[in-house]
């Protein structure tokens, strides 16, 4: 089944919904509604053309923008652009780039001086070193994310498809110089047109996308049918090495954009890394899932394929009486957890476990290893049999009370049951199985699982403490017309009431038109009338719903987790 919608009458309604099958196409469509959230502000339109500058002919395909901020296009075969501003940049730079010719930097107050302006970019004339292979009998194998459920499969749609943006896999090729061969990308279903696109490599600095490593301009256009594009590379003689990515960058139509949007596959839980950014000057992002990206590459027959594509298995399976339902428990102990017997160790609890488990454990990891922190907390990720049937559950489990009607949801509010199963048998299970330190409790989600952690707040303060430490990265707070909300104004705080309990508290700039900004200031003025909650509040700057899952959990790990 391939989870596709068009375009829901009741754009907005269906935008706060967040169940990963309908959610990312409904975030894709408000988006494009929205533009880049900037709607509404006094803005200055500018146009020109690019040429080369020794021939003078136009160069197409040339990417516009403000270097990492989410703005910018792309020329027209033509090499005519235009580009709509808002007034608050225009002390900015714009950065013209192109693959093979030299990036050219122009004020942007210069070219708003101008009904319209012509840029030259001068070819860059570059020397590459010879790299041979050394195998001897070379062979072509796969690395990347090329493993997929045959039966059910979620689709992106985080952007609009009238606009540039990349995305891309993080590669691991080995020590050895190969040639890769092929980029490959999993369609999900057919559309009647073609499409282009151009294929980049970037070099990793540390954990992110750094400068492009191949300067060859590689655009090929292809029919969108359903099944894996392979952008066939034989013929520019890649030769590479080591961690890079791969990516794919959609250049829109310049006159009729399709209506249709490219259906393109992703794949939650794995330990592998994906990016993705709305234009190509712009900052890399971490998304929430995994593109279906693999490469080919011609390598000696002892180089192993990576591994990055397996998914973590849950330590045990628990049944819930509570919920009536069995839930899959991932668990990751501490590095040191065997070393010393005696130690006991914080435990850091985060919701959707089947999605985001890989991408906590493998941030916790480099946190600890960077901030050389003594104490590793227990992760432990709650989840469900698998991330298919996650969809729909955790709009039971995470909501409270029940939906209303306008909310369109079948099966909500179970809420007090989920939090029963937390409290009452899923801790004592953990705690029986593991050395833990009972002081130290720290629970994470994000949308509906950022709701439910402000919910175990909520039960923190006006019941008895459980956790110390809460992470509420984008909740839906518009859930039952503000309930939550309505509830924290008028909590009347227990007398036990831990004190000094953290909350961090997040939201991406690009969601905060879908309801009123006084929603988060009004939740954090009633959280600030007690001394028992201390709050930490970040609104990500360019980044819709979907784009603050992972970068919310890294911070809140940067602030909670170890000592």
């Amino acid at each position: 089944m391939t989870w596709f919608t068009n375009l829901p009458s009741r754009l907005i309604q269906t935008a706060k919904r967040f169940d990963f099958r309908l959610h990312y196409w409904s975030i894709a469509f408000t988006v494009a509604f929205l533009g880049s959230g900037i709607t509404g502000q006094s803005q200055s339109l500018i146009r020109g053309r690019i040429v080369d500058s020794s021939t003078a002919k136009p160069l197409a395909y040339v990417n516009i923008g403000i270097q990492k901020k989410n703005i910018g296009t792309v020329s027209r075969a033509d090499g005519t652009f235009s580009l709509q501003l808002p007034n608050d940049h225009l002390s900015d730079t714009l950065t013209f780039s192109l693959v093979g010719y030299s990036e050219k930097r122009i004020s942007i107050n210069h070219l708003t001086t101008n009904s319209s302006v012509t840029v030259e970019l001068t070819e860059r004339i570059s020397t590459l070193d010879e790299v041979k292979i050394t195998a001897k009998k070379p062979i072509e194998k796969k690395f990347g994310i090329k493993k997929r459920n045959l039966l059910l499969h979620f689709t992106d749609g985080m952007f609009s498809q009238k606009d540039i943006f990349e995305i891309g896999q993080l590669i691991k090729l080995g020590d050895a110089p190969a040639q890769v061969t092929s980029i490959n990308l999993h369609l999900n279903a057919n559309r009647k047109d073609s499409a282009s696109f151009r294929i980049n490599f970037y070099r990793m600095d540390g954990d992110q996308p750094g400068e492009r490593v191949i300067e060859k301009s590689i655009i090929q256009r292809h029919p969108i049918k359903e099944g894996w594009l392979t952008f066939d590379l034989k013929a520019y003689r890649i030769f590479l090495k080591g961690n890079f990515l791969a990516a794919i960058e959609f250049i829109p139509e310049a006159d009729s954009p399709p209506s249709t949007p490219i259906a393109y596959e992703v794949k939650l839980g794995g330990a592998s890394r994906s990016f993705y950014r709305k234009n190509s000057l712009g900052r890399w992002n971490t998304p929430p899932h995994h593109y279906c990206i693999y490469v080919t590459a011609l390598v000696d027959q002892s180089t192993p394929e990576d591994a990055d594509d397996q998914e973590a298995r849950p330590e045990f399976s628990y049944h819930s009486r509570m919920v009536n339902d069995t839930f899959s428990i991932f668990v990751q102990l501490p590095s040191d957890y065997n070393q010393n017997p005696a130690k006991r160790f914080p435990v850091l609890y985060h919701l959707d476990g089947n999605a985001y488990f890989d991408h906590i454990r493998s941030s916790l990891r480099r946190v600890t290893r960077k901030k050389k922190r003594k104490t590793e907390p227990i992760l432990v990720g709650i989840g469900y049999r698998d991330a298919y049937q996650m969809d729909s559950l955790r709009v039971r489990d995470y909501t409270y009370p029940t939906a209303l009607p306008a909310d369109s949801f079948a099966v909500s509010g179970g809420g007090e049951r989920f939090y029963s199963f937390i409290t009452n048998e899923l801790l004592p299970e953990i705690e029986k199985r593991y050395r833990v330190d009972t002081t130290h409790r720290t629970l994470m989600g994000h949308s509906f699982g950022g709701y439910f952690a402000l919910f175990a707040l909520y039960k923190n303060l006006t019941g008895t403490p459980v956790f110390d430490q809460l992470v509420a990265a984008s909740p839906s707070l518009w859930y039952h017309d503000t309930y939550l909300l309505k509830q924290f104004e008028t909590a009347s705080v227990s007398n036990s009431a831990r004190k000094n309990c953290k909350l961090f508290l997040t939201t991406g700039e690009l969601e905060m038109a879908e309801y009123s900004p006084d929603t988060f200031s009004d939740l954090i003025r009633s959280l600030q009338k007690t001394d028992a909650v201390r709050v930490r509040y970040k609104a990500y700057k360019q980044l819709e719903h979907m784009g603050t899952a992972v970068p919310s959990f890294e911070d809140g790990i940067e602030l909670f987790s170890g000592k």
